[in-house]
């Protein structure tokens, strides 16, 4: 009897491990779902017009997109230009497999998609401790490389884990406007921009080019700050011609680009303007601050400047704005840190030809 009890003891033990066992095996496959949220690019968090509400384009499909498939370049109608990538070079593949993806639905001359997912992302095994920091670091790096997308201005994020590790992305894009609205302004938007850079072009080195992209954007360019989007983009500085410092920085770096510029775009946690890079080295560039909207020639104290240039008729230099122009520990959105930024030369760049 005795040894029967002991018998059915060691029965019921066995059992009850294998059950555990195949519960935690179960529990370890389990695919949890991230809920979708909803993030606003930083430099439209004080807008309070929107057209349609701020989302024109609801319930959209996405298309979806084997990772294996976007950790190398891919096809692009862009120009070929080092800057428009200079984020992007910082990203691990992880958040390159989300860059190219958002690349994918937006680089296209008819844009057909808002939406994408990303598949097959587990073999980078990313924790879900990390999944906002580095979905936001993909998106941030895509937007502030890619200021020609002016119609984005939010996204919902969501996703999936399995195994522990983030095995789906998906990133909805959210637009006031329509994907017909979308085609048909950044048709206009872009062929401003390119007539704008066949003119710059006539010049005959890169500094004159850069020069007559600036003095083209004060002349046209009127600062306003308005309630609606569209005062913070291209749309604003190319086709209303009324923008705030941002769009400025934004469209003095698409024209440039257009012309073999190398130019990219910083923000501190007040102001927008560029960098760009003549030779080996970086200077300010902030059209912005050249436009005293006083109907008089432009002003160049800000065009490719460097540290110790003096700017203003107080004697003061550039590296005394402190406050302006200390670089943020962020591009785009809060989660988009860790990027690096180039050092500014001391002095001033002196065309010599």
């Amino acid at each position: 009897m005795k040894n029967f009890i002991i018998l059915n003891l060691i029965v019921l033990v066995q059992l009850f491990l294998t059950v555990h066992s195949k519960a935690v095996a179960d529990e370890s496959n389990e695919i949890n779902i991230i809920p979708e949220t909803f993030v606003t690019l930083d430099k439209y968090k004080n807008v309070t017009v929107w057209r349609n509400d701020g989302n024109a384009n609801k319930n959209l499909q996405p298309l979806v997109l084997d990772s294996e498939k976007l950790t190398k370049n891919i096809s692009s109608n862009k120009i070929d230009n080092p800057s428009a990538i200079y984020y992007k070079n910082q990203l691990n593949k992880f958040e390159l497999s989300i860059y190219n993806a958002l690349e994918k639905i937006c680089n296209q001359k008819q844009v057909k998609y808002l939406a994408v997912t990303i598949t097959k992302l587990e073999k980078f095994k990313v924790e879900k401790s990390k999944y906002d920091k580095l979905v936001g670091r993909a998106v941030g790096a895509f937007m502030r490389d890619n200021q020609e997308y002016w119609w984005i201005h939010s996204y919902e994020k969501s996703g999936s884990v399995a195994n522990g590790y983030v095995s789906k992305v998906t990133v909805k894009i959210v637009s006031e406007y329509t994907i017909a609205e979308i085609n048909k302004y950044n048709s206009k938007i872009l062929s401003t921009a390119k007539s704008i850079a066949e003119q710059a072009n006539k010049e005959k080195t890169l500094y004159k080019k850069l020069l007559y992209i600036h003095d083209y954007l004060v002349k046209s360019i009127t600062y306003t700050e308005g309630e609606g989007s569209v005062y913070h983009n291209l749309y604003g500085a190319l086709i209303n011609k009324k923008c705030v410092c941002g769009a400025y920085g934004e469209a003095f770096a698409v024209i440039s680009r257009l012309v073999d510029g190398y130019v990219i775009g910083v923000n501190s946690y007040v102001h927008g303007w560029d960098y760009a890079k003549i030779g080996n080295k970086w200077y300010a560039v902030d059209a912005t601050w050249d436009d005293l909207d006083d109907g008089k020639k432009p002003r160049h104290n800000y065009f490719l400047v460097g540290t110790n240039t003096v700017v203003a008729d107080d004697g003061h230099r550039y590296k005394d704005e402190t406050e302006v122009r200390t670089i943020a520990d962020f591009i785009e959105v809060g989660d988009a840190t860790g990027f690096s930024f180039p050092t500014l030369s001391k002095e001033k760049y002196v065309d010599k030809n």
